[in-house]
């Protein structure tokens, strides 16, 4: 497994090992980063997904927020991860994304984070491999020490496609809650997780708002 675990106070950070890169970084090209239309919609091309976001939202830097301590543990985190992966999700992943509300000092209000794996033809037959598989190792698997499921990993339709859900709380902060959703788009699986110190009712309504603007998942 690739899904490194990285609990950032009072957002979930969720890093994929991304392997060294001679070239342009892949989250970086425009279609796989996406872009910010009228600060509060949200559009990727390489996942033909669109979400209509409340108040005004920014790209940032997730590392950029931690301690020299939290990004050693990061990188060892990362390098454990890569010597044991197999499967699915080894590898760069092409789709890394971190959006926040409002801009200014941390914990924002709001974070979304989106990361996403070109899969083989192996790994997108959902009879073999269901989306379920995906979507655990993507939620439950990838929660830190200060975030608690409520409830149990939920089969949804997110955008109309089968999707999956987790709802979470924090340990430490009451108000604050996060949800993770795991879907397929454009032979890509990914996850779309959102957190909220407060108002968490908006955000969720907007997720399970998007939609897709391609045919294919």
């Amino acid at each position: 497994m690739t899904l490194a675990r990285l609990s950032c106070g009072l957002y979930i950070c969720v890093t994929f090992t991304l392997g060294l890169r001679a070239q342009q970084d892949p989250k970086e090209l425009p279609e796989n980063k996406g872009t910010i239309e009228g600060q509060n919609t949200y559009r990727n091309p390489a996942l033909g997904l669109m979400i209509s976001l409340p108040g005004e939202w920014y790209f940032f830097d997730r590392t950029s927020y931690s301690s020299a301590e939290q990004k050693r543990k990061e990188k060892e985190m990362l390098e454990r991860a890569r010597a044991t992966c197999t499967g699915a999700l080894c590898g760069p992943g092409e789709v890394d994304v971190a959006l926040r509300s409002p801009a200014g000092p941390m914990p924002p209000v709001y974070t979304i984070s989106i990361g996403g794996h070109k899969l083989s033809a192996e790994y997108q037959n959902r009879e073999r491999h269901p989306l379920e598989e995906f979507a655990r190792i993507m939620s439950l698997g990838s929660l830190g020490a200060n975030w608690i499921p409520e409830g149990e990993l939920t089969a949804i339709r997110l955008g109309g496609r089968p999707s999956y859900r987790l709802v979470v709380h924090n340990a430490r902060v009451t108000t604050a809650k996060g949800f993770v959703y795991v879907a397929d788009s454009n032979g890509q699986v990914f996850m779309l997780l959102g957190t909220a110190i407060r108002d968490a009712e908006q955000l969720q309504s907007a997720l399970e708002k998007l939609t897709f603007t391609n045919t294919s998942p």
